[in-house]
C-alpha cells in the first residue's frame, strides 16, 4: 500500500506571475519556492499548490501540456464562505458560480483564476436528510 504523507496539486499553466499575484493577494498563500519555470505556494494552514510553465525540458513529456480549463476543481474550505464571497465580490474576482447552499452539505461559490483554474470555495453545512446517510465519517 502507498501511504501518502501529504498532497498538493501542480497545475501546468501559461502565466506564473498571474498565478502568484492572484493566490498571494486574494487567497493568503505565500511563496515557498520560485524559479523561472516553477512556483510553489503554501498557506498559513499548510495548504500547498504548485504551478509550472508548460514544455519544461527538465520534466517528463506527460507534464508538458498546459492546463486547458477542463476537468479540475481546486476546492478550498473556509470557515466563513459568506465573508469570502463578499471579499471576492469586493475585489471583482471572476465569480463563475454564485454563492449557494447544496443539499449534500456544502455552501459554496466558484472562482476562475487568471489561468482558467476553477476554485470551489466551500464551507461545510448540515446536509439534508437525503444525504446524511452517505457520510461515513
Amino acid at each position: 500500500m502507498i501511504t501518502a504523507a501529504s498532497s498538493f496539486p501542480v497545475f501546468t499553466v501559461n502565466n506564473l506571475e498571474a498565478a502568484k499575484a492572484f493566490y498571494t493577494a486574494h487567497l493568503g498563500f505565500g511563496i515557498a519556492f520560485e524559479n523561472e519555470w516553477y512556483l510553489h505556494l503554501v498557506s498559513d494552514a499548510g495548504i500547498q499548490v504548485g504551478f509550472m510553465l508548460p514544455a519544461q525540458p527538465t520534466q517528463p513529456e506527460i507534464f508538458h501540456p498546459a492546463y486547458d480549463g477542463r476537468g479540475v476543481i481546486f476546492s478550498l474550505e473556509v470557515e466563513d464562505v459568506d465573508a469570502a464571497y463578499a471579499e471576492a465580490r469586493r475585489h471583482a474576482l471572476n465569480v463563475v458560480l454564485t454563492l449557494r447552499s447544496e443539499d449534500w452539505g456544502q455552501r459554496h461559490f466558484c472562482l476562475e483564476d487568471p489561468n482558467g483554474i476553477h476554485l470551489d470555495i466551500v464551507q461545510a453545512i448540515a446536509p439534508t436528510e437525503e444525504y446524511q446517510e452517505g457520510y461515513v465519517i
